[in-house]
């Protein structure tokens, strides 16, 4: 409980009349609503230092047992300084573990950066409300694939493709390029494999660099190379970001650290950047989702996950309209029917290469494409077909 601050009058009026004749203690501490050890008190003090004595003194103790070492406290300021990111009171106390020095709590981490002025005190925020993450069991489980766009020194703008191992916080790949491109985002996939081997699943967005979902449910040339290498696709619900929140994450990191930077003239110098960064970030970053562990010790601390047989393409059905020239489109080919069956619709069962065709009595034809060609003939010879004899 805080000590009641007695006014300097109150002071002043017990001392003088204290010296006077008739003068009962009591009653006057009564009067002054003062204790008689307050009084006595400031009574000593007054007979030995005159009215210097009743000046309110500070409660602080001379010493604290409980105080951190200059020596420590000039290590927390230094690591405050040079850290090149995430230079918080929790961080600081991650290095201080690694580096083998005493580690006092988050809390006197953070007085003593206030002491020293290099924290502002920010009282209008208050902590976020905690999330439940959820995270798979072990490293290479799944990986996350996403692209952001950087901005060159001469305002050209280009993309840093990027995966992160969603169980370790391991970031397998980055790269710069022109854009977030369906061939991008497979040449860094393969980069990352060459170093941590094949995930189980990958985890993406909508983005028709990763999917075709929304193009007419179109496979494209990445969705159908993971499903040969046995590995699961995982799509992320449309406006529902969360699913792929580590790798959105890790870019707010990035373009944290990219900001104090020179701005790189050319995407080999952003490379070059990235280079760098990952390095920092995986093997020399304490991550605190880790508990203070960097994403390297995180991955190798777990066996890692494989992908499964390869994952057979599922068939698709859909009804096409047979052209004038006895022809249906289907993804990049032309299938010829027969002009015959112009302005029919043609059931088309697909299951990868291999075509079905069915018209409405019955079973048209049966083909497998020839990615060498464009147009898919019939077969049959071209003209008209022959007329049949009466």
């Amino acid at each position: 409980m805080a000590q009641k601050v007695v006014a300097m009058e109150t002071k002043l009026r017990a001392v003088l009349a204290a010296d006077l004749r008739g003068v009962r203690v009591s009653e006057l501490c009564r009067e002054l609503e003062i204790s008689r050890q307050t009084f006595y008190k400031y009574k000593r003090r007054w007979a030995a230092e005159g009215p210097a004595g009743l000046v309110e003194r500070s409660r602080r103790p001379d010493r604290s047992p409980q105080l951190i070492s200059a020596r420590l406290e000039d290590e927390i300021v230094r690591l405050r300084k040079e850290l090149p990111l995430d230079r918080g009171a929790q961080t600081i106390a991650y290095h201080l573990h690694r580096t083998g020095w005493p580690v006092p709590s988050v809390a006197t981490i953070h007085r003593a950066l206030v002491r020293r002025g290099l924290v502002i005190a920010q009282p209008q925020k208050r902590p976020r409300s905690a999330w439940r993450r959820f995270e798979w069991p072990q490293a290479n489980d799944a990986w996350q694939i996403d692209a952001t766009h950087w901005v060159l020194r001469s305002g050209r703008e280009v993309w840093v493709m990027d995966i992160i191992d969603d169980h370790s916080r391991l970031v397998v790949a980055a790269r710069a390029c022109t854009g977030p491109t369906m061939n991008a985002a497979w040449d860094t996939f393969c980069d990352a494999t060459q170093h941590w081997g094949l995930p189980a699943r990958v985890m993406s967005d909508n983005g028709t660099c990763f999917t075709g979902r929304f193009l007419r449910g179109v496979e494209i040339d990445f969705e159908r190379n993971l499903r040969v290498l046995g590995i699961r696709h995982l799509l992320s619900s449309p406006a529902h970001p969360q699913t792929c929140g580590k790798i959105e994450r890790f870019h707010q990191t990035l373009k944290r650290w990219l900001a104090t930077q020179p701005r790189a003239r050319s995407i080999p110098q952003l490379q070059a950047q990235l280079d760098w960064f990952l390095d920092f970030y995986n093997q020399r970053r304490p991550h605190r989702a880790l508990h203070g562990a960097t994403p390297t010790e995180r991955w190798t601390s777990s066996p890692q996950a494989t992908p499964a047989d390869p994952i057979p393409e599922p068939p698709v059905a859909e009804f096409r309209l047979v052209s004038r020239g006895g022809a249906i489109g289907w993804h990049q080919y032309r299938i010829g029917v027969g002009a015959q069956h112009a302005g029919q619709h043609i059931l088309v069962i697909a299951h990868g290469d291999n075509i079905t065709l069915f018209q409405s009595d019955g079973l048209l034809r049966r083909l497998r494409i020839d990615p060498t060609h464009e147009y898919q003939p019939n077969g049959r010879p071209p003209g008209r077909p022959p007329r049949a004899r009466t």
